[in-house]
């Protein structure tokens, strides 16, 4: 069943939310009373980075999965991943799998990404927070 977000946030707009930055302080006046959603892989990266950085992630989970729906990887939100991939690897040699993931994934809910990550400027349902 999909569902409507305002915003799908990524890693890369929890990373500068949590971290208190200009950034972080612009998202968090955009999220603050709206439906929110993360993607899945957003989890991973966030626990691989806080992991090595030697940083405790399991309080932020929870924030994570208490103020946001955690979206699951669906068959065809990876196949649009996969297309979406090839379509912005011919714009930006940067734009990766995982980036892919998290468009695809705001796609398939009606709802625009929330980035802090450049990569997405070209995108048309991505926020670009700088």
């Amino acid at each position: 069943m999909i569902v409507n977000f305002d915003y799908v946030m990524d890693s890369s707009a929890w990373i500068e939310y949590f971290g208190g930055s200009e950034k972080g302080n612009k998202i968090k006046n955009l999220i603050e009373n709206k439906k929110i959603a993360s993607s899945i892989i957003a989890i991973s990266e966030i626990a691989y980075k806080f992991d090595s950085e030697k940083r405790i992630f399991f309080d932020f989970i929870k924030f994570i999965s208490t103020n946001s729906t955690i979206l699951p990887l669906t068959i065809d939100i990876s196949v649009n991943a996969g297309t979406l991939k090839t379509i912005f690897r011919k714009k930006t040699n940067k734009f990766s799998l995982i980036d892919a993931i998290h468009l695809a994934t705001a796609q398939e809910n009606n709802s625009v990404l929330l980035t802090a990550d450049k990569d997405f400027l070209q995108a048309k349902n991505a926020e670009v927070i700088s």
